[in-house]
């Protein structure tokens, strides 16, 4: 590719923390106008930072230490705050990966479509909020105006996502940033997204962050895979796909779902009849709600079985995920735990016996606090050791979900996503629980990650009997790590069932739908 022909042009980056040293070596990519150019990787690999890099968006106190990035003819990184400043959103809009971070709770959300119009493209008031509709409209948020008069927390995390990408499109800029932009969507949504994204793309150039390899190779037009904060290999999508030259690329394919060990096993020879917690009849209504966010559910997770929850955002996973927590109060009929020895156990049994790893790892964790008072914190309150032992428990903990304890001094802000996500599930694991409920807790991790804490609960599972309800919108997961798959849409079962009979003979024209739509963007079938 010509330099003349690239919109995005990144030559020899390198950023240095003070204490961390370089952390990017040498990067060096090219986009051109109307191209799709994914960045793959593993979590903490540099991809967010490099992207960062593009409008001098680095975290204090990193610095660019080297290289340059143009995007057109303007050369960015001599360019002081002030200067960048008017150019961020005309030049390029950003998706970040996590919605919450970026959105303020207490801001509704037409607030800042409409600022974001008015500042960087210089519309009316009265414009802008055409524009903003327009935009919510484009990613398919049911009722858009009055989507605008709504609070972020009144989204479920895949329509947050959602919001996300509209904004970023509000002030159509030549460059459209993507980070991990589908990794909260169901099959069917994230299709959809995809579509708008690539039709987006034709007309600019898209630069998209991804740890889905399967789904970069067949979405995207180049691939540059990056690994220790250094681009390892680039090439053409589908060529570095099936011929992948380095041998961390060769990693990166070989722990794909389907290609790696499962968590499933044998575990379904010896799981116990006894349930762990039966739901029957689960109605939940939230207050002002036209229609029941989960109406007349009927399932029982057994110890040593993982039972996974797919269907669309709003579908009512998590609604059910926490219901069983005790974080959403059910009637007492509707819900009982058997093998805990008690239909209705108090809230300090549940607490200890039932765990939640939560969908949003940023939002779930004190950002004010170290990691090691994080893991902890379930550990000292319910009193599983001797303050001396707690520093070695939360070490071996943090080594098990493949985290470095010499870390543990650090805040969540020093970690990224998937790293974020790993500290949550060692908090939940701290409490050694019979049910972990895992909402999502495996979306933001990279296929690597993803495999080693598959493994890590294959093994817990094993040891310990520990039952899993997984909420997933990743079809490929659930059928390669599901005992029970079932099907929610509006609310409602539509389907359920062994995860082999689900995935590859479904009944209900819901999951066929899901099914072709996670396969649209494979490799196989582009």
């Amino acid at each position: 590719m010509s330099a003349s022909a690239s919109l995005l042009r990144m030559r020899g980056l390198c950023v240095d923390f003070p204490r961390g040293g370089r952390v990017l070596h040498d990067v060096s990519l090219d986009a051109a106008e109307g191209e799709i150019v994914g960045l793959v990787g593993e979590s903490g690999a540099g991809k967010t930072l490099a992207t960062l890099s593009i409008l001098g968006l680095v975290p204090a106190p990193g610095r660019i230490a080297g290289g340059k990035v143009f995007v057109g003819n303007r050369e960015l990184t001599q360019l002081n705050e002030e200067a960048l400043r008017p150019l961020r959103g005309r030049l390029a809009g950003f998706v970040f990966q996590d919605p919450s971070a970026s959105l303020n709770p207490v801001r509704r959300i037409g607030s800042a479509l409409i600022e974001s119009a008015m500042r960087h493209s210089g519309l009316s008031r009265t414009r802008a909020r055409m524009r903003a509709i327009e935009a919510l409209r484009s990613v398919e948020l049911p009722d858009p105006e009055s989507a605008l008069r709504a609070y972020p927390h009144q989204f479920s995390g895949g329509q947050r996502q959602r919001i996300m990408i509209a904004l970023a499109l509000i002030n159509r800029p030549p460059l459209l940033i993507a980070d991990e932009p589908t990794t909260a969507l169901d099959a069917a949504v994230q299709s959809r997204v995809l579509e708008l994204l690539k039709r987006r793309a034709r007309r600019h150039t898209l630069l998209m962050i991804t740890h889905d390899l399967a789904l970069a190779a067949g979405f995207c037009d180049r691939l540059y895979v990056m690994h220790g904060g250094r681009v390892v290999e680039h090439g053409p999508a589908r060529e570095l796909f099936s011929k992948p030259r380095h041998k961390y690329t060769r990693s990166l394919l070989d722990a794909l779902p389907g290609t790696r060990t499962t968590a499933r096993g044998s575990s379904r020879r010896t799981q116990s009849r006894e349930a762990l917690a039966a739901v029957r009849g689960l109605t939940v209504r939230y207050r002002g709600a036209a229609q029941a966010a989960v109406e007349n559910v009927d399932f029982a997770v057994h110890a040593n079985e993982t039972v996974c929850l797919v269907g669309e955002s709003g579908s009512g996973k998590t609604t059910i995920a926490r219901a069983l927590a005790g974080v959403i109060r059910a009637a007492p009929e509707q819900l009982s735990f058997p093998a805990l020895g008690d239909d209705s156990p108090s809230a300090a049994v549940r607490a200890r016996h039932l765990q939640m790893v939560f969908q949003d790892p940023y939002s779930s964790l004190n950002p004010r606090w170290p990691v090691e008072r994080i893991v902890a914190e379930p550990i000292r309150t319910h009193r599983l050791c001797s303050r001396p032992e707690q520093k070695a428990r939360v070490a071996a903990l943090l080594s098990r979900v493949g985290l470095d304890p010499r870390q543990m001094d650090r805040r969540p802000a020093a970690f990224s996503g998937g790293q974020r996500q790993r500290i949550a599930l060692a908090r939940a694991l701290a409490m050694n629980p019979r049910l972990l409920l895992a909402d999502e807790a495996l979306s933001a991790l990279d296929i690597r990650t993803q495999a080693r804490i598959l493994a890590l609960l294959r093994d817990i599972r094993e040891e310990r009997r520990l039952a899993l309800l997984l909420i997933t919108h990743d079809l490929s997961l659930a059928s390669e790590v599901g005992d029970r798959v079932i099907v929610l849409r509006h609310g409602r079962i539509v389907e359920q069932g062994p995860a082999s009979q689900v995935m590859n003979a479904p009944r209900h024209e819901y999951t066929r739908e899901l099914l072709a739509a996670q396969a649209r963007w494979r490799p196989d079938a582009v």
